[in-house]
């Protein structure tokens, strides 16, 4: 993410140039919405192998500590590049993923999840949403927001589907997450949640996108929305209105 920033403060300069400053180009970016999304792969690809050490370094709790002082920085960092509207998603159900149920057969919930895979992650969902609160009341001429990916997430969002804990492509009996080269993936596709045994199917990122777009419930995105985040009439420290997107 530090390289993404890098990247995109180069952006901003780039745009500053072409319309005079930084401050105007600033001004432009104020009205976007940003979106956000870490901490998967640091869980997923990291702390959950045993190719690494991190889960002997650290306890669940402190480990998401790290990553949410790491995600501080780097949040504020893209708040002084011109950001204003931003939308944190949170972690969703890694131990529902078709890889880790494999992976841990003996560790499964009453819902077929790998539960302690799920409960190390919501400590770090605890943590975000704990600093988005944070960040939103420390920023008045901005705006965080958190979607509850984990509950968006959930079984009961998952009811269109049949087959919520298989992988639609043939992927490693061990709990691989690539599908098998040369392998034929399933017909009926849009009735998988997952496509390999970590990623979602197109027909779920729609499903999921929707809802964090349009909540269905305020469990699902607080204080906003997506749609509502748009909306939302922001102003800089003067007290003069710096977007506003019609309705």
């Amino acid at each position: 993410m530090n390289i993404q920033l890098y990247n995109h403060k180069i952006t901003v300069s780039r745009i500053g140039k072409q319309l005079g400053s930084d401050e105007v180009a600033k001004k432009y970016l104020s009205q976007c919405i940003y979106v956000t999304d870490k901490g998967h792969n640091d869980y997923l690809n990291n702390y959950f192998l045993d190719t690494y050490n991190s889960s002997q370094l650290y306890t669940p709790e402190k480990y998401a500590q790290l990553l949410i002082e790491t995600y501080k920085t780097q949040l504020e960092d893209l708040y002084s590049t011109g950001a204003r509207k931003i939308a944190v998603f949170g972690l969703v159900r890694v131990g529902c993923m078709p890889s880790n149920t494999l992976q841990h057969p003996n560790e499964l919930d009453d819902n077929s999840c790998a539960y302690k895979l799920n409960e190390d992650i919501q400590i770090f969902n605890t943590k975000l949403q704990t600093l988005i609160k944070e960040l939103d009341g420390k920023y008045e001429d901005a705006a965080f927001t958190y979607i509850n990916s984990y509950e968006i997430d959930s079984d009961k969002t998952n009811e269109a589907f049949k087959f919520t804990r298989e992988s639609c492509c043939n992927v490693m009996a061990s709990g691989g997450v690539p599908c098998k080269s040369l392998t034929i993936p399933c017909a009926n596709r849009s009735e998988y949640v997952y496509w390999d045994g970590a990623h979602f199917t197109e027909a779920k990122a729609w499903n999921f996108g929707k809802r964090a777009y349009k909540r269905q419930s305020s469990r699902d995105a607080y204080p906003y929305d997506i749609s509502e985040l748009v909306q939302l009439k922001l102003h800089d420290n003067d007290g003069d209105i710096v977007n506003h997107a019609q309705l």
